[in-house]
């Protein structure tokens, strides 16, 4: 339908005809481009298929307050959003060849670092160009600048769920023990664990005295130690499996670290990622220091001086802390640093979606904007 008939469509209330075709062409058609989301009240979610290697949320379970999540792609035409994580689908097992809604979202989901991705598939940037100019609308990554950001955790989330107050940080400083402790069982798997281990190997050698959990180094403790025993240590190695990942900080960070009233001691993110995300002042950088010996030195330092170390939970101090407020606290140190919020969650972000759009290409906006550090898998 040309524009002009469009418009005389309009124009006349007597246009019974019309005013049906102009519904379909603007509503129902296949190459509709004006969006209905607003106009829904639910929503349906639809995962091409589970990750490989994780356990996902039942059928029929809610996403959100407004979504549903349905694995039965006998439900493609319903869908309003369908997420292809990255482990889960070949090109040609893709809707492409089916019939595709215009106002139907398409999402690309990856929670692993592009090193891993390349890794994990043996991909090459050539096979994700076949998904270039258009076929997915959007990004659902760990990436402050994803369509959907789905990180580890949050700043937010720890500032509303973890208790706070004077007496809270008495008690955390009360009951450590031990200095420092690391779980891992990957210790020679890539380059980049090989560095990480040499790392907290010369830690070691410098006199630090660590605990690892997990068959590394030697060590035949458990790599599965209790909430309590992790919480008589003072620091945790948040040694990630990348280097340099743009906003690549995983649950080492937020969950082994920071939800076990532990100080992170920080390896692979560059400081500026993790000062964007983190509560203010809540870690430590290995960057910070010319050697693995001189960070031992200032690690058995705040061993010895409770005030200091200390320090690290003046963001849990204050009762009356909010994201807001401690966003403020930030940029005011740290001008440069682009600060990151909270941030919608996929059904959230669904029901404020106002626009149609795409994503140009994968492999530029995951893999080619990343560091190469980061992109290139080392085995």
């Amino acid at each position: 339908m040309r524009v002009t008939e469009v418009a005389l469509c309009f124009a006349t209330v007597l246009g019974c005809c019309c005013t049906l075709q102009v519904f379909y062409y603007l509503i129902l058609s296949e190459t509709a481009v004006f969006p209905l989301w607003g106009h829904r009240k639910t929503g349906i979610i639809l995962f091409w298929a589970p990750p490989k290697g994780s356990a996902w949320p039942p059928e029929g379970l809610k996403f959100g307050e407004k979504c549903t999540v349905t694995y039965n792609r006998n439900q493609l035409r319903r869908a309003d959003v369908v997420v292809f994580h990255y482990t889960s689908f070949l090109p040609k097992d893709l809707p492409w060849k089916h019939s595709r809604r215009s106002d139907q979202l398409f999402v690309w989901w990856s929670s692993d670092n592009p090193g891993d991705v390349k890794q994990n598939l043996g991909l090459t940037n050539s096979d994700l160009r076949e998904f270039d100019n258009g076929f997915f609308n959007w990004t659902m990554t760990y990436m402050n600048d994803a369509d959907v950001v789905r990180s580890y955790g949050s700043r937010w989330e720890l500032i509303n769920q973890l208790e706070k107050g004077k007496s809270v940080v008495d008690q955390i400083i009360s009951d450590k023990t031990k200095i420092a402790m690391w779980k891992t069982d990957q210790c020679n798997g890539s380059q980049n664990a090989r560095m990480r281990t040499g790392f907290a190997k010369e830690l070691m050698d410098s006199g630090l005295k660590l605990d690892i959990f997990g068959d590394c180094l030697g060590s035949k403790m458990t790599d599965h130690p209790t909430s309590k025993q992790m919480k008589a240590y003072k620091f945790y190695l948040s040694f990630e499996d990348a280097v340099h990942c743009r906003n690549y900080i995983t649950e080492k960070f937020w969950d082994n670290a920071l939800r076990n009233d532990m100080v992170p001691v920080v390896w692979g993110p560059t400081k500026e990622d993790v000062l964007a995300v983190a509560p203010i002042h809540s870690f430590i950088h290995t960057d910070d220091f010319e050697s693995p010996a001189k960070l031992t030195e200032y690690l058995q330092f705040l061993d010895q001086n409770d005030d200091e170390y200390r320090k690290y939970f003046r963001w849990r101090e204050d009762e009356s802390m909010t994201d807001e407020k401690m966003i403020q606290m930030i940029q005011k140190e740290h001008p440069d640093i682009r600060v990151q919020g909270r941030t919608l969650g996929l059904c959230e972000k669904e029901f404020q979606n106002t626009g149609y759009k795409t994503v140009h290409s994968i492999v530029d906006d995951f893999f080619i904007r990343n560091r190469l550090e980061c992109t290139e898998y080392m085995p």
